[in-house]
């Protein structure tokens, strides 16, 4: 009687053990033996932006070593078949292995397709963070969008920041241009070259030249080239304190940047000088702002490219087929937040936390 009375009183332990098990289970992980993926890519026409974008990813996931191909029909015998819109499948298949990208949503009709696509099991793949909140916000489920930047082709080179000066070289150093030669040695001349027109400049441009800067001079003061060359500059740069430059009236006409000093007739114009500048500190100081904003956009051409943008489809891919250990898949966390982290964005944190819960109280470390 007392072993019974026993069992009896653990019935609610085990029970709420019960419950926990299934409670978490949906959050369990299984990774199953997929040697090598099939990949069926499905597009409607050749020729246009789409395929592109199908031809692309195919060409990146090949050289992956991936098995894939290029079709206008769902593939029932693939790992994954992703459609490049979700239109294409009204007539093929849909399951919990499908995925289909999603460029624009402008009607009730696409709105309708993509969550009857989502309910069927597939997993629909935007552009941008803000289509994927705002489906979400029009009912499409959270845990069945997602969303991966397209890619840049990587093709076109950025031009360099020019740099213009249009004064004569003085005896007494009024103009201040030595001082070009100090602040070249602070910054990158794969980022500026110079535009130079004034008499006087042949030394500090020879000196410039050979710490491998770009310059563009004209010693001869010419009318017709100063008005086409000043509205192809970036910046307007004058370095001197004697009541100003007529360069900076003509930088302002052009609608340039300007980093000049803050005096003279310079300050009665009350148009803000892009950088105000005195000392060679503050002209490198803003440079260098110049040369991070500029970087900014070539870290974007480096990162936004098409293995990039086929890697991050594999990670859902694998994800999805329990192809690789999570662990694994969640490697690069912390270096974008798109692909796999937008999918997973609203449960993540909870899911591991789960996670560590079942395996605490599968093994009876749970009380």
């Amino acid at each position: 009687m007392s072993k019974i009375r026993s069992m009896i009183r653990r019935i609610p332990y085990y029970w709420r053990k019960l419950i926990r098990h299934f409670r978490y289970k949906k959050y369990e992980y299984r990774v199953k033996d997929i040697e090598h993926m099939k990949i069926n890519i499905i597009y409607n026409e050749a020729g246009w932006i789409i395929y592109k974008f199908a031809k692309c990813m195919c060409d990146e996931l090949t050289a992956l070593g991936y098995e894939v191909t290029m079709g206008r029909h769902f593939d029932p015998a693939a790992d994954i078949n992703h459609y490049f819109d979700p239109s294409f499948a009204e007539s093929g298949g849909v399951n919990d292995r499908t995925t289909f990208m999603i460029t624009h949503v402008d009607t009730a009709n696409k709105l309708a397709l993509i969550k009857e696509q989502t309910d069927r099991g597939g997993i629909g793949i935007g552009m941008a963070l803000e289509t994927r909140n705002r489906l979400i916000s029009s009912g499409v489920k959270a845990n069945k969008i997602c969303y991966i930047n397209p890619a840049q082709d990587g093709q076109i080179r950025p031009r360099k920041v020019s740099l213009g000066f249009t004064h004569r070289v003085y005896n007494d150093s009024r103009k201040r241009e030595s001082m070009l030669i100090d602040i070249c040695k602070q910054i990158d001349p794969e980022l500026f070259r110079f535009v130079i027109m004034g008499a006087g400049w042949e030394d500090i441009i020879a000196q410039m030249n050979e710490m491998g800067f770009e310059t563009e001079y004209y010693p001869e003061f010419d009318k017709q080239k100063y008005n086409e060359l000043m509205v192809n500059l970036d910046y307007y740069c004058y370095f001197g304190f004697d009541e100003g430059s007529m360069g900076y009236l003509d930088a302002v006409a052009a609608g340039i940047g300007t980093i000049v000093t803050p005096q003279g007739y310079h300050l009665d114009t009350e148009c803000e000088i892009t950088y105000p500048v005195s000392t060679i500190d503050e002209i490198v100081d803003a440079l260098h702002d110049i040369e991070n904003k500029k970087r900014k956009n070539l870290r974007f051409v480096e990162t936004w490219t098409w293995k990039n943008y086929a890697l991050k489809h594999l990670e859902i891919w694998k994800y999805m087929l329990g192809a690789e250990d999570l662990g694994k898949i969640l490697a690069t966390r912390g270096w974008y937040k798109d692909g796999i982290y937008s999918l997973l964005i609203n449960n993540l944190e909870q899911a591991e936390s789960l996670a560590d819960k079942v395996k605490k109280s599968l093994h009876g470390e749970e009380k």
